[in-house]
């Protein structure tokens, strides 16, 4: 039995020392604790391979954590977003696109950004931090130094002469060597040597370095502002083409006003055990925390060896007992990479450099990833588990049979409390169809049926297939939504059927508040009214909505009424089961996810009022029993067959190569008994997008049959509407000699 979830720990930031809480919680999860992460990266940089990154010593994946497989493997939430306020007195974290998001330990790991100083800087530089945001920006870069052909080179400039700087403009320097562009690069720094803290024999060395390089560097530049073509300081002005600024950086301005103890300079006063010094719930690693009693400069070493300390002590403050201190070393090794896999290197007094030290480096650094791309198998945990006699208070038990005994003889209803507090913050559609809702409750809904449409009625029903309750909620509302799109009938209104897991009244709260709010966000949409619904608990979350649409009948569109010679178009591509039994197992690539998810959270309604124009004679929408399933619905009972052109079926990335690895939703062996209404299955079985053809959906597109002769003008305006991945996959034949379905 799954233990219910009695306290949230919110980690805000996926920064290096929230990566490794993530990884240790998977080793040691808390039974009653459910940690969850919010970041608006799916994939989050490590900063000590960036500049290998840039001189191409390194791809895109060696050097980022996906944070969404990663957490999918640790079974930890991940939430795509970004925190904009927070009240550490109400426990709760602002976001820019969902409703606030309640904790009772909160971890903040958000980097910092950058300084605008200079005059123009945000107009006309690009920061190198975030480092998030700066990759982008390199590769715009290296698309310009690869089309300069003028004779006078490419101007490239770096405003900051620290360890960053430094590292950035030797690795572009290398890039733009190895492939050969005219390009001058200039470093500007403020103070009058470079790195003044570093060894003697390292500075000299590093001055050889960018000499030999012909990399210009300006010492004791104090730049001023950047116009259009110059970085300006009081004496004299350096001319760019392109300029990065990567000076010191200062806390998101949102912590301000966070009620937050901050240090002079915006960074969150911690104590020895990582805590605010004046709200003990609130921990901070990394670059944004100031360690005030042990102040160390920014560096990723100690967000690194401040994770165990972090991981403890955001557990053990939740389950009241005594905190561990975190004492940072005073001395520490630094590396330098110098573009072409060379180094300098100092732990002082000493120095060294040469290509060994990049080497040095690089293991290091590979190592330290390593623990993100290599991820183990999880082995199931058959040790009993106990609540800590903490939990066990916060849930209102005095002992552990009590979670086993639950009579159920209130039916496994949710308390009222609840449910009260949850519907206050509800703000549904209000449709004049509706005379008693939840705006006026009552036993049941009262709804008024206009006597010139016909009523449809649709239900559907979702296992929670993703980690976040607000986008759950979006996606089981669309896909409840989708039959009456189907059928060209304009929603009315939605009943709702929620099962929440058993937890604390506090987290059921917060859970049911993000699903019922991302279901508002769809339902609202397109003017749906929430009149009801019923709420029980069970071992998971489970939602479905029965929808209510209205229709003229002779707008109605259906299921069956194909013609042959007509075409079939499908608007969305497939592969969601399969894809997200990979995510299930923490084995699907975050950024698949993402581009999965833009397609799901897509609604069908503009797609079918676009079939509905071009007088489509037959429309249904591809779910549960996959692409074959519902073209043979299609074709029942009316005599006739399909011809699928395997080539032009479209895949959701990652759901092909899951499908390879020998993943499939549970539900696919049931939908491949539909194999034998294929005419030539065995000529296609070995075909790499043969399991497509029984993979279920969630949230797919819409199949639907027109006439040839406008298909191609029907599939541009659904282009044209958003629905990219459009295409004509087959036509409508007569029945083949045995089966419905002729592969080809």
């Amino acid at each position: 039995m799954q233990l219910p979830a009695v306290k949230d720990i919110v980690l805000v930031g996926g920064g290096h020392a929230h990566a490794l809480v993530i990884r240790m919680w998977a080793m040691n999860p808390v039974p009653g604790l459910r940690l969850t992460l919010i970041s608006p990266q799916v994939y989050t940089p490590y900063s000590g391979m960036l500049p290998g990154l840039v001189a191409g010593h390194y791809n895109f994946e060696q050097t980022h954590i996906d944070l969404v497989k990663v957490c999918a493997w640790a079974g930890v939430r991940f939430i795509q977003d970004s925190a904009i306020a927070m009240d550490p007195v109400q426990k709760s974290i602002s976001l820019s696109n969902r409703p606030s998001l309640g904790y009772d330990v909160c971890s903040l790991d958000i980097g910092i950004t950058p300084q605008h100083t200079i005059e123009g800087c945000e107009e006309f530089a690009v920061p190198v931090k975030p480092i998030g945001q700066f990759y982008s920006h390199w590769q715009a870069l290296q698309k310009d130094l690869l089309k300069h052909t003028l004779q006078t080179p490419f101007k490239v400039a770096v405003i900051g002469a620290g360890a960053g700087g430094i590292e950035l403009i030797s690795a572009m320097e290398h890039w733009a060597t190895e492939n050969k562009c005219h390009a001058q690069f200039s470093l500007l720094g403020r103070a009058s040597i470079l790195l003044p803290d570093a060894p003697k024999a390292l500075r000299k060395k590093l001055s050889r370095h960018l000499k030999l390089k012909k990399i210009q560097v300006h010492l004791g530049f104090d730049s001023q502002s950047i116009s259009a073509s110059h970085i300006h300081s009081r004496q004299t002005k350096i001319p760019f083409d392109k300029v990065f600024y990567c000076t010191q950086a200062s806390a998101p301005q949102w912590l301000e006003h966070s009620q937050l103890d901050l240090n002079p300079q915006g960074f969150i006063n911690v104590n020895n055990q990582l805590q605010s010094t004046n709200h003990g719930s609130v921990f901070a690693a990394g670059d944004i925390a100031h360690q005030h009693l042990h102040p160390r400069p920014k560096a990723g070493v100690f967000a690194v060896r401040s994770a165990p300390t972090l991981f403890n002590n955001l557990i053990n403050y939740a389950l009241n007992k005594p905190l561990k201190d975190f004492k940072p070393q005073n001395k520490f090794l630094s590396l330098l990479a110098l573009g072409d896999k060379y180094a300098l290197g100092s732990r002082k007094p000493f120095s060294f450099s040469g290509a060994w030290a990049w080497h040095w480096k690089n293991h290091i650094d590979v190592k330290f990833m390593n623990l993100f791309h290599e991820l183990p198998a999880m082995e199931m945990n058959h040790k009993p588990q106990v609540l800590h006699a903490d939990l066990q208070k916060a849930l209102g038990i005095k002992d552990m049979s009590e979670l086993f005994m639950r009579c159920g003889g209130c039916g496994g209803k949710v308390g009222s409390s609840v449910l009260s507090d949850v519907l206050h913050q509800l703000t549904p559609y209000q449709h004049e169809d509706v005379l008693v809702g939840l705006d006026s409750p009552d036993d049941a809904a009262v709804l008024n049926i206009p006597s010139d449409k016909k009523l449809v009625q649709t239900i559907d029903h979702l296992k929670s297939l993703i980690n976040d309750p607000f986008l759950f909620g979006q996606l089981s509302a669309l896909h409840a939504l989708s039959d009456a799109f189907a059928m060209n009938a304009q929603p009315q209104s939605a009943q709702a059927l929620v099962q929440l897991p058993l937890a604390s009244e506090a987290i059921q709260k917060r859970d049911m508040l993000q699903l019922m709010q991302g279901a508002l966000k769809v339902l609202n949409e397109h003017q749906c009214a929430l009149v009801g619904g019923h709420t029980s608990e069970d071992t998971e979350l489970n939602v479905g909505f029965c929808i209510n649409a209205l229709a003229h009948k002779n707008q109605l569109m259906h299921k069956q009424g194909a013609s042959e010679g007509q075409v079939l178009i499908l608007t969305q591509p497939l592969g969601t089961g399969a894809l997200f039994a990979a995510h299930m197992r923490g084995l699907a690539k975050g950024l698949d996810i993402n581009n999965a998810l833009l397609h799901m959270l897509q609604s069908n309604q503009k797609a079918a009022l676009i079939f509905q124009a071009f007088k489509a004679s037959a429309c249904t929408d591809v779910t549960g029993f996959g692409l074959l399933g519902h073209l043979a619905e299609m074709l029942k009972g009316c005599d006739l067959g399909a011809r699928l052109n395997m080539a032009n079926i479209p895949e959701i990335d990652g759901s092909l190569s899951a499908m390879t690895n020998g993943i499939y939703s549970s539900l696919q062996p049931q939908n491949a008994r539909l194999r034998l209404a294929i005419y030539n299955q065995d000529t296609f079985m070995n075909h790499k997008k043969y399991p497509l053809l029984f993979d279920p959906q969630t949230c797919g597109g819409l199949l639907a049959t027109v006439n040839a002769s406008h298909a191609n003008e029907c599939v541009s305006a659904l282009i044209k509407e958003g629905y990219s991945e459009s295409v004509i996959i087959g036509t409508i034949t007569s029945l083949p000699e045995s089966g419905l379905v002729v592969l080809h």
